[in-house]
């Protein structure tokens, strides 16, 4: 039930009535808009499209997460990273310029429909006299929809660029938007995306261009490779299409 306020004839009858719905309504509370609660069955939201938990109470807005792409090397060919040692005795995958690497991302239930991806690399390097410079990754990306909706289309990517820091092992975050209601030639269409929707991708380490004060140019090692998507931090009522009846 709604809760009405309290009644401004303050009389003992109607005062004992409000009483009374402010006991029911704290057992059974239900609030203006999507959201309610019944007993013990805890918080319940409207499965409608696009409603979720949001954060910051001053600008409300869905938050963040990551599906995640961890590196293990799927290439076949010459291009592939090495499994090499990182830091004292832990191993990491660097890459060589031209060295790639395949992916593969699946939209789980609390992608919010409608928002935007964004990919990016988790990368370092080990090296002791690095004095700036950068790196230049490249991105090829096809998204399909599931359950017998779309064929996988042309793919589309481009280069995205990350600056080296001069500090050795330093964990540095290169991203890129990689999806648009109006996409470039390089993104996908946002508008396309849904949830059980898989991303095919491949990363490239197009160019090196680190600089040192002496010495060989260190190779970056990838960590992880992952997305990031706003999250209405629930599921879906339906596990197949449409999701949000």
């Amino acid at each position: 039930m709604n809760l009405r306020p309290p009644p401004q004839n303050t009389g003992s009858d109607e005062m004992d009535i409000w009483l009374e719905e402010l006991y029911d309504f704290l057992q059974f509370p239900v609030f203006p808009g999507p959201v309610g609660m019944k007993g013990s069955t805890g918080l319940t939201i409207e499965k409608t499209s696009g409603l979720g938990i949001k954060v910051d109470l001053g600008t409300p807005t869905f938050p963040w997460h990551d599906i995640i792409g961890a590196v293990v090397v799927r290439n076949t060919g010459a291009a592939k990273p090495t499994l090499t040692t990182y830091r004292d005795t832990l191993v990491d995958y660097q890459f060589e310029a031209d060295d790639e690497e395949y992916y593969k991302f699946h939209l789980p239930h609390d992608y919010v429909p409608g928002t935007d991806l964004h990919l990016h690399v988790h990368w370092s390097h080990a090296g002791t006299l690095v004095t700036g410079g950068t790196v230049t990754f490249e991105y090829e990306i096809s998204f399909a929809k599931g359950f017998d909706q779309d064929a996988f289309p042309a793919s589309v990517g481009t280069t995205f660029v990350g600056t080296a820091s001069t500090t050795q092992y330093q964990h540095l975050i290169t991203e890129v938007q990689i999806s648009a209601s109006s996409p470039s030639a390089n993104q996908i269409d946002t508008d396309d995306i849904e949830v059980d929707g898989i991303i095919i991708a491949r990363l490239l380490l197009n160019s090196n261009d680190i600089t040192v004060s002496g010495g060989g140019v260190p190779d970056p090692f990838i960590h992880f490779v992952d997305i990031h998507y706003q999250s209405i931090n629930i599921g879906t009522k339906q596990k197949a299409p449409d999701f949000y009846v």
